[in-house]
């Protein structure tokens, strides 16, 4: 699971643990070793543009006079590994302590602090050895980090505490290239001009650097190699160089080197090559200073030569200043808002513009699980997503981020005028598993609505002008395959059946109507059919066919006309439930339930964010939605709201953006009670880095599967905006 993102300009970097996200919930609350950077994207966000996804360090600390039959080398793994090279390592170098017992010890840095700047994009870490019989000599060390990223390269300071003056460090670094989302075809080398570990694919190359701060000179180089896995040396490779760390010593002495440290810190080991293709890993080993501070960078360019260009000068109050000018660039809270609230959504304004492709497309989150067992990732931008994104970036005053977004749509289209499910941020059709989402057409042109109300940008809508009246034309027209009376079925917004839904057809009425409004204010006659249309849509949603009454009591459809498979049709006409039977154009016979009454969040577009509902002459239906919403999903014991009732994925977890969407309704109809609770929920389960996941864990209250959560972000904006003082208290 990622847990917090460092991103600007092309250069995107995860930092997580890398943990099976399958495991996310049994592991959940367990106490971790931290996180390292995972995963680096450029120079694009989405899942197609990913660098690499395996990295692993470990700092290798020896003394330099060795007292016999004590340990001559201690290996301490970094956290956040890739998980097969880690047990690599840890295996021989256990193995090798067990020829040499107990002369080679293993060990990890665990994370005892940590700390993302509210402001600004820099993280800090301190680390701490973690092993069994540690030595005393090295009880004080300590290893503090600080990382951010700048002209596409991620920046990290590193700070060795408490090593003893009579020993040495070696940092070894592992990484394995996947340049667009691929092990295969790649190159890696270890490019001596500047001294760099590096793999390059087409006009991409990503580069591993090490520098002296304040010096300006590379860190020496004690070996590079390239080539192991493929050439089948990894089950020896690492004891090797263990070995070759204190080859010199044996050979001489260890009392002599004490007196006498090596000048040239490369080891007597022979690399395998230099140069690799394929599936191609890579190892840097440098040899580190033990007193001042030296740097990490991970950097994106087109070319290797771009290598050698030095980086300026770190300094972090330079870094942190781009970011916190931004910031104050954007519109301020209301009034009265905590320091906490300020700093949460100072965090939350950076992390939207984190996840915003420098071409202009919004990711859902950032990628983080490739074998896609259990999701169908999430790299990629969905008009649905950032429709309710780019709401919440013009609510924040974030109006060129958005405008950029839409111009960013245009080149997602259909022909006929929809979008569908996702898109890569070229603008490609993505992946997909539910193709036609009719809601998504309305989002966007809800979101365009939106941004004009809030920005006053005419230009935009007139440069945007043909792809309002090809998607208005397409929601006018796009009728159910079987029913007339009807718009076209589609998948609903969480992707797992098809039917007319609730939630789509006031996404339908408000794209429509949200189309009329673009074209009034650039004066454009706007055509009698999308008045038509978005009338007769806005009636659907409340008309007997999706509310009844029964009982002194209103219920809700979630879905008309809901396919079904036909072993389930059967379940159903055996318990006396209707079910429709048609043949498809291509002659495959379709199974439809009528009417699907589950309760389900999305059920409250009709009056937020659509306001479809009039709220004067509906407010009983209304306030009833609400309430049987919030009894309806609720989680008992845990609380936060579910997406619906008997909801399987990832356990039917609660939900951030749900539990959000409930309060902003319920507040806006005066259910106070119900907006504070579900409110409070959500900060009481703020992660401290104040970045928020998609889902939270009943158990152990801690976030689960992907965080952050773009969509998460957005509604937490819109309800710092939005909810009043009473609820936000």
């Amino acid at each position: 699971m990622l847990q917090l993102t460092l991103a600007r300009d092309h250069l995107l970097c995860g930092y997580g643990t890398q943990m099976d996200p399958s495991r996310d919930l049994a592991l959940s609350g367990q106490a971790g070793d931290g996180c390292r950077p995972q995963l680096f994207f450029g120079p694009s966000r989405d899942a197609l543009h990913l660098l690499t996804r395996k990295l692993h360090a470990a700092l290798i600390v020896r003394p330099h006079q060795l007292d016999d039959l004590e340990p001559r080398v201690w290996v301490l793994a970094l956290p956040g590994g890739d998980p097969a090279v880690t047990a690599l390592w840890r295996e021989q170098t256990e193995a090798l302590g067990q020829q040499l017992k107990p002369l080679v010890c293993y060990g990890q840095w665990q994370q005892s602090e940590t700390r993302l700047e509210s402001d600004a994009d820099v993280y800090h870490q301190l680390l701490l050895p973690r092993a069994e019989a540690l030595p005393a000599a090295l009880k004080a060390l300590r290893l503090r980090i600080t990382a951010g990223i700048e002209a596409d390269a991620l920046r990290e300071e590193w700070q060795l505490e408490g090593l003893p003056q009579d020993w040495s460090a070696t940092l070894a670094y592992w990484f394995q290239p996947e340049i667009g989302a691929s092990a295969e075809f790649q190159s890696s080398l270890f490019y001596e001009p500047a001294r760099a570990l590096a793999a390059y694919r087409g006009a991409v190359c990503f580069g591993l650097q090490a520098q002296i701060i304040g010096k300006g000179q590379s860190l020496p180089v004690a070996f590079a190699d390239t080539g192991s896995l493929q050439h089948g040396l990894a089950a020896t490779r690492w004891g090797e160089i263990l070995r070759s760390t204190w080859a010199r010593d044996e050979a001489l002495g260890f009392g002599h080197q004490g007196q006498h440290p090596a000048s040239k810190p490369w080891l007597a080991l022979e690399p395998r090559g230099l140069l690799s293709l394929g599936a191609a890993d890579a190892l840097i080993l440098w040899q580190v200073p033990t007193q001042g501070a030296f740097e990490l960078q991970f950097r994106l360019t087109k070319n290797l030569q771009e290598l050698t260009r030095a980086l300026p000068a770190l300094d972090w109050n330079r870094l942190r200043k781009i970011d916190q000018d931004w910031v104050k660039k954007q519109k301020s809270l209301p009034a009265g808002r905590s320091t906490k609230l300020q700093d949460l959504y100072a965090r939350t304004l950076l992390t939207l513009k984190q996840m915003q492709d420098p071409e202009g497309g919004i990711i859902a989150a950032p990628e983080f699980h490739y074998e896609l067992t259990h999701c169908g990732g999430y790299g990629y931008c969905w008009g649905r997503d950032a429709g309710f994104i780019s709401f919440a970036m013009d609510v924040c005053g974030m109006h060129e981020e958005s405008a950029y977004f839409y111009r960013y749509m245009e080149r997602c289209q259909s022909e006929d005028g929809s979008f569908l499910h996702r898109h890569d941020m070229a603008g490609h059709l993505g992946a997909s598993w539910g193709l036609l989402q009719p809601d998504e057409t309305g989002s966007v042109l809800f979101g365009l609505w939106q941004h004009y109300r809030l920005a006053k940008q005419s230009q935009v809508v007139r440069d945007l002008q043909p792809m309002i009246q090809k998607a208005a034309d397409w929601l006018a027209q796009a009728q159910h395959s079987f029913d007339p009376t009807l718009p076209i079925e589609g998948f609903d917004l969480w992707e797992e059946r098809e039917g007319v839904h609730l939630y789509t057809v006031a996404s339908m009425a408000a794209g429509l109507e949200s189309a009329c409004e673009l074209f009034r204010a650039i004066e454009v006659k706007v055509p009698a059919q999308w008045t038509q249309r978005a009338a007769e849509l806005r009636a659907l949603c409340l008309s007997p066919r999706f509310v009844t009454k029964e009982k002194d009591s209103w219920t809700f459809a979630r879905t008309l006309r809901r396919r079904v498979p036909a072993a389930f049709a059967s379940r159903l006409e055996q318990m006396d439930r209707s079910v429709t039977r048609h043949r498809s154009e291509a002659g495959r016979q379709i199974f439809e339930l009528d009417g699907d009454y589950v309760a389900d969040i999305s059920q409250l577009a009709i009056s937020y964010p659509y306001d479809i509902a009039d709220k004067k002459t509906a407010r009983a239906q209304l306030e009833a939605l609400v309430e049987g919403l919030y009894a309806r999903l609720w989680r008992p014991g845990s609380g936060g709201i579910g997406r619906y009732e008997a909801d399987h994925y990832r356990d039917g977890n609660p939900w951030i953006l749900c539990t959000l969407w409930l309060s902003l309704a319920a507040a806006e109809l005066g259910k106070t009670q119900i907006a504070k609770t579900t409110w409070q929920w959500v900060l009481d389960h703020m992660p401290a880095e104040g970045m928020l996941p998609e889902q939270i864990d009943p158990v152990t209250g801690k976030p689960s599967w992907v965080m952050p959560l773009t969509w998460s972000h957005a509604m937490f904006a819109l309800a710092l905006h939005q909810l009043p003082e009473e609820v936000i208290g």
